[in-house]
């Protein structure tokens, strides 16, 4: 016998209640994301790898180390790590910055980086996320920062805690940069060896190190708001007055950066206390410059992407009995016809009723017995005695309450099951 194929490292198959799960999750964000008045955008798998080179920073672990790249012909092809880049390359190639420069978007699907995997991180993993270009307006940052609390709320996360900063943006970017270069340097081997080397790379990645000895020296980092100019103190200071505005609690967060190099001025992340150390459920910002980085003109744009397997640990509820509830399921005893019944469910679902019919030759006990674990709202009952009579027999599963409808009139026995006889 051949040894059996495994399924990849850090790539998680989703079956039965983490289907339900996640579609659910899904159908929840395109609800709350819709009525705000954004459209769904569906971009490639895949890129031109140049692409994330530009947009993510070649300096980066993503880059570097993490990225699934296939090379074919003079082509290098990179399957999507993350869903900005993706977003602001489709809005360029459809002439959107000319044509209609300001859209709302929301994405959802799988993003792929080959790090190592651990509990909330895999190799495979689904974002949902949320861009807004072609404006520069404080309301903005507030509107998309507010949704994604929002959305997070709405898979039933109880404190979960919204952290803003900013990294400002041109001269006063560059000023935190060097000032926070000089401050690890003076540290000396204060932070740790990845501190160190990140420093020489991309210094602003050593306020996001998750050693507890670096969080704790990182309180005393130079502050990115000590370096803003005026225009970007006042951006700021704006989007904090909208959140207030709107009830949102926040908190500022001096040491709180975006790893990936396109992010200026507004940074955000949503935090869930009760996952730990990696406790990011959602990150995000502006990205005023992204479109200019891939050869396009100037488009100010704003983001985030919550991460589904993160929130799906914060949710914690008992996956155990979560299913689809059946509408019907049609019970077939010893005897009687199980074609007849394969032809009533067929007409029951075309009239929209979730219904099932056993295929496993069990007894009637035995099916009433995988209805119920199913949660299925009525078994139907198609045994000789009630075929003899042109009946069949329904059987509310709550209540255990039955009664009987003509074998030949489906729309009569789906009005039952509806509740509407």
């Amino acid at each position: 016998m051949s040894e059996r194929i495994k399924g990849p490292r850090g790539a998680r198959d989703l079956i039965g209640a983490e289907v339900v799960v996640r579609r659910r999750l899904e159908e929840q964000s395109r609800d709350l994301l819709g009525r705000a008045g954004y459209s769904e955008i569906r971009p490639a798998l895949f890129e031109e790898t140049e692409l994330f080179v530009r947009s993510i920073g070649e300096v980066t672990d993503i880059v570097e180390k993490e990225m699934f790249t296939v090379h074919r012909d003079k082509h290098s092809l990179t399957f999507r790590p993350e869903g900005t880049a993706g977003v602001v390359r489709a809005y360029l190639d459809a002439g959107l910055h000319k044509a209609a420069p300001f859209q709302k978007w929301f994405y959802m699907g799988p993003m792929f980086r080959y790090e190592r995997p651990q509990k909330g991180r895999e190799r495979q993993f689904d974002q949902i996320g949320l861009e807004v270009l072609g404006s520069d307006d404080p309301l903005v940052d507030a509107e998309v920062i507010d949704l994604a609390a929002d959305l997070v709320s709405a898979f039933g996360i109880e404190g979960a805690e919204v952290r803003l900063n900013s990294m400002g943006d041109g001269a006063d970017r560059d000023a935190h940069r060097d000032a926070l270069t000089e401050w690890v340097k003076q540290g000396g081997d204060a932070h740790c060896a990845t501190c160190q080397e990140r420093a020489e790379r991309n210094v602003f990645r050593v306020l996001d190190c998750k050693n507890p000895d670096c969080v704790a020296r990182n309180s005393e980092a130079p502050a990115s708001l000590s370096f803003l100019s005026d225009d970007n103190r006042a951006h700021f200071a704006e989007v904090g007055a909208a959140l207030d505005g709107m009830g949102r609690t926040w908190l500022q967060d001096d040491t709180l950066v975006r790893g990936l190099d396109y992010y200026t001025r507004t940074v955000f992340e949503i935090h869930v206390p009760a996952l730990g150390a990696r406790s990011a459920v959602c990150g995000g910002g502006r990205y005023d410059h992204l479109a200019e980085a891939l050869g396009g003109p100037a488009v100010f744009a704003c983001g985030c992407a919550l991460g589904v397997t993160p929130i799906t640990l914060a949710m914690d509820e008992d996956r155990e009995g979560v299913g689809e509830r059946l509408d019907a399921a049609l019970v077939v005893p010893a005897g009687g016809s199980r074609t007849a019944a394969l032809a009533l469910a067929r007409d029951l679902r075309e009239r929209g009723l979730r219904t099932w019919m056993d295929m496993e030759g069990r007894s009637m006990k035995g099916q009433l017995r995988d209805a119920g674990r199913r949660g299925a709202a009525w078994a139907v009952i198609c045994g000789p005695e009630e075929e003899e009579r042109g009946e069949v027999r329904l059987k509310c599963m709550d209540d255990g309450q039955e009664t009987v409808c003509s074998a030949g009139d489906p729309a009569a026995v789906a009005g039952i099951v509806r509740g509407e006889a």
